[in-house]
């Protein structure tokens, strides 16, 4: 059969040559990609040893066992990471270092994993365990799972921005709750609260904590939206930097009540830097009366699995007043009542200008909803995801400039014939993850640019019920992007469950064997680990910032009591500069410039400052320091360091 097929093809091709004639026989070049991405492994963070390690590199200790990551940027473009450790897959993780085994019941062995890149996401470095007592090295903690990660939006007394880490206790005896981690310089060191959230007794009082979110406004306020049991939605703020949490609110309002108990597990909390506005995303039942339904009432609501009417209708609870209380808004009802956007998670951003930005999947296709005034109206649903992903789950979004969005989320083309439902998906579906951005979303609700950025990194079937999760939880929850101020450049952190030995900048852990090369064993979570997808090159959500230094002097006059500092250079990004500075060795010198800021994108400027030799001593011949600093219009600042050598005129 073979032969015969070569021979037709032979034929095929020696009729192309005498018909068409060799010199018309071109080959045509696939387009360029829109986006570039590398994709690399981060350093595991389960025991001291790989503090510090930076990924990627050329050795062979950039690999982990972390699982349902999560990403934020600081103002400064420094980007944080955090992802659970998974060592309960691997029994040499979890011994105690004093002898026995570590009670699953009572530990997490490992703690929450961190990573912190100072480059724009070109490498990120293994931090410290945020939650974990090392004890003889290794990681031992109350707490870890499902984690997320906030930067504060204002520096602190430190001169440093917050970073926020909250994780979910074990099930100790007595309290189930959500622990609070907070960093305030840069990662170096955390300060822990245990017990931020809690309910004692849990067996009489069952209202346990899951799936925390946290956020944060200004430079010492952090809020946690927590699912508690049957009380879902409430919302605990703290104004101490985490040291005390003694503010509650519930996401819902008096007129939704009824969605208590028929709702799904919020999305990520978000707080608008500017306006200290509460948001947090969810979906549910269209009305009070879908909710009295007796046979809804009988099946229990939460996921709208088994019930009567599904979670079709998606909503944003928006609090004005600090998370005190909350005005729920609804963003789309799907008149189609079998229709659940319940899947985890309902994801949303905020833009520099407030807009407001909610992302949902009914298990097969992704869509979004936009809101120009906090959240009170809503534009769409918009379809984002097209081939080759004709299933998209687990979005996740973020937002910058205004109308300017970038979405994630894992995707697939061969789920199966009629499948609507990904834990159905035939076992040789493969998936990748995708991002598509939006430049333009007022204007072009639909006009996104949508591009594969990984390989595969998961095969067969994926289940999106959390903890009720019958088949394998290969991607877990949820994973995230965040997008560069300074750059707009995306950075994408997620999991891949796959063997990938070939791939140095991707290596499996120690359990990880080559049976799960293309494999959809559940064994194969053995293999999960958190990757890095860093834009490298294509357009991003925020306008460029970038000041280019074209020419620069420093020269003795002829008084030999002065000499004068001159500086050229371009606004080469795409943002005005409305001020410019300069420091030799630590000096600041006045600059009079040859025209008046602000400097458009694209244009040139010079600068000159006389120095007084008897204010700075100046050595002929030796190169001194300059810093360079240009501060744009939204306030971002980029400063430059060179050297200029002190020479005669």
């Amino acid at each position: 059969m073979h032969q015969a097929k070569l021979c037709a093809f032979s034929l095929v091709l020696v009729l192309a040559f005498s018909i068409l004639g060799v010199a018309s026989l071109k080959s045509v070049a696939a387009p360029a990609p829109a986006f570039g991405f590398a994709n690399y492994e981060v350093a595991r963070s389960s025991d001291l040893a790989h503090a510090g390690v930076t990924c990627s590199n050329t050795g062979t200790n950039c690999w982990n066992w972390n699982g349902e990551p999560n990403i934020a940027t600081a103002p400064d473009g420094t980007i944080y990471a955090t992802s659970e450790n998974t060592a309960f897959n691997h029994p040499s993780e979890c011994n105690d270092p004093t002898g026995g085994t570590i009670s699953q019941t009572l530990y997490i062995c490992g703690g929450t994993g961190a990573w912190k890149s100072t480059d724009r996401g070109n490498h990120f470095s293994t931090l410290t365990s945020p939650n974990t007592n090392f004890q003889s090295g290794y990681g031992i903690t109350l707490w870890g799972g499902d984690t997320h990660v906030a930067v504060a939006p204002a520096k602190n007394l430190n001169g440093q921005y917050n970073v926020y880490v909250v994780s979910l206790e074990a099930a100790v005896v007595g309290l189930v709750g959500v622990g609070e981690s907070t960093s305030q310089d840069g990662g170096q060191t955390w300060s822990n609260n245990p017990f931020a959230i809690q309910f004692t007794n849990p067996i009489a009082n069952p209202l346990v904590e899951d799936r925390p979110w946290v956020a944060a406004y200004g430079s010492t306020e952090v809020c946690i939206s927590v699912h508690e049991g049957a009380v879902i939605g409430d919302v605990w703020c703290s104004y101490d930097s985490g040291l005390t949490f003694t503010q509650v609110g519930s996401a819902f309002d008096a007129l939704h009540s009824w969605l208590v108990a028929e709702t799904s597990i919020p999305g990520a909390i978000h707080i608008d830097p500017n306006t200290g506005y509460i948001y947090v995303p969810f979906s549910g039942l269209a009305s009070a009366t879908e909710a009295a339904n007796p046979v809804e009432v009988a099946c229990g609501g939460l996921t709208g699995i088994n019930c009567p009417y599904k979670l079709h209708t998606v909503y944003m609870a928006v609090s004005t007043n600090g998370g005190l209380t909350f005005t729920d808004y609804t963003v789309y009802v799907n008149p189609n009542n079998q229709v659940n956007y319940g899947s985890n998670f309902l994801a949303m951003a905020v833009d520099r200008a407030g807009n407001l930005y909610e992302a949902y999947s009914d298990g097969v296709s992704l869509f979004y909803s936009y809101s120009t005034d906090t959240g009170q109206t809503w534009h769409g649903p918009y379809q984002v995801n097209q081939a080759p992903s004709s299933w998209a789950i687990e979005p996740w979004l973020t937002a910058g400039d205004p109308g300017k969005i970038d979405i994630v989320w894992y995707g697939t083309n061969n789920c199966g014939a009629a499948i609507t439902d990904a834990d159905n998906c035939q076992q040789s579906a493969t998936w990748s993850v995708f991002f598509a951005q939006n430049r333009n979303v007022f204007a072009s609700p639909t006009g996104f640019t949508q591009q594969q950025v990984t390989e595969m990194i998961h095969m067969g079937p994926v289940c999106l019920n959390g903890g009720g999760c019958q088949s394998y939880r290969g991607l877990f929850d949820d994973f995230g992007v965040t997008a560069d101020p300074t750059t707009g450049m995306a950075t994408v952190v997620y999991d891949n469950d796959m063997y990938t030995p070939s791939n140095s900048n991707n290596l499996p852990n120690p359990d990880c064997t080559s049976q799960y090369t293309s494999s959809s064993d559940p064994a194969q979570q053995n293999c999960v680990h958190t990757v890095i997808a860093h834009q490298t090159s294509g357009t991003g959500v925020f306008r460029k910032h970038s000041f280019r230094i074209t020419g620069e002097s420093l020269t003795q006059e002829s008084d030999l009591a002065h000499a004068d500092y001159n500086v050229q250079g371009q606004n080469d990004g795409e943002a005005p500069i409305t001020a410019l500075s300069v420091s030799l060795a630590g000096v600041s010198l006045p600059l009079t410039f040859s025209s008046a800021l602000p400097l458009q994108p694209g244009a040139t400027i010079s600068g000159q400052s006389v120095i007084s030799l008897q204010t700075v001593l100046l050595v002929l011949g030796t190169a001194y320091p300059v810093d360079v600093t240009a501060t744009f219009v939204d306030g971002t600042t980029i400063t430059q360091p060179t050297t200029v050598a002190y020479t005669i005129a």
